[in-house]
């Protein structure tokens, strides 16, 4: 069996080709993008493959056009952290909707799917999608421990305002100004938090909504932000994120 994987952050794809090598060892992930515009190249000129593991939101738009644009008879299994696209979904050849971070369980249980179904009559159980995007609902981190002196101290994940690294390490800014240390990665920490109220902006960054003031217009087709706090970091979105950034700004 072969896979294409469309997902254009980079924590995301790591994990779900993981999770894919432990439940699925045999399977072959022939080819990654990042970009609608790739994924339609590789349509037109590559074999098609046996799934597609596809996010919704990448950086030049929603991944949806990509099937507006080429033909595509093999199934997809949509990855994304948002479920208000169920609908659209059932437009396509989507047989599973896994909302991020994925569960193990319930890849292992769209692979299971994946492989009862016969091409080319392909017919998604809308019950059983509809069910899971309107009932199941991700949990995401509550709480951190932030070390102070010897000490480590529970911080509520509502009370930050934004996250980031600096020399190795990873702090998180609390609402009031306060600067904590966490024991964690910027890229674990991505995954944990709600995407609903955090934003990724640029390798060391991650921002909640409720601290952002403004976001103004930066050289090289960036944005620079407007923070309280404002933090020690130059709070800039990076290029490839601001279309994406402006999606969640808005929403």
């Amino acid at each position: 069996m072969t896979a294409w994987i469309i997902e254009d952050e980079p924590p995301a794809l790591r994990r779900l080709t993981k999770l894919l090598a432990e439940v699925r060892p045999q399977l072959n992930i022939a080819f990654s993008t990042d970009s609608i515009a790739s994924c339609v190249r590789a349509l037109k000129e590559k074999p098609h493959p046996d799934v597609i593991f596809s996010d919704i939101h990448l950086a030049d738009g929603l991944s949806f056009s990509i099937w507006e644009q080429v033909a595509c008879e093999c199934p997809i299994i949509f990855t994304t952290a948002y479920d208000q696209y169920g609908v659209r979904a059932f437009r396509v050849n989507s047989i599973d909707y896994l909302m991020k971070p994925i569960d193990p369980i319930e890849l292992e249980r769209a692979l299971s799917k994946l492989e009862h179904l016969q091409r080319p009559a392909l017919q998604p159980d809308w019950g059983q999608l509809a069910h899971l995007i309107h009932q199941k609902q991700p949990t995401y981190r509550e709480r951190f421990l932030a070390q102070k002196g010897q000490e480590w101290l529970p911080v509520k994940v509502a009370d930050l305002r934004q996250i980031y690294s600096s020399d190795g390490l990873t702090f998180a800014l609390t609402a009031t100004g306060q600067r904590v240390l966490l024991d964690e990665t910027l890229d674990r920490i991505e995954e944990e938090v709600d995407p609903r109220d955090w934003s990724r902006i640029n390798r060391a960054q991650i921002v909640h909504v409720e601290g952002i003031l403004k976001a103004q217009p930066y050289f090289n087709h960036r944005l620079v932000l407007a923070l309280s706090p404002k933090g020690e970091l130059e709070n800039i979105v990076s290029r490839p994120r601001v279309k994406s950034f402006k999606e969640w700004l808005g929403r």
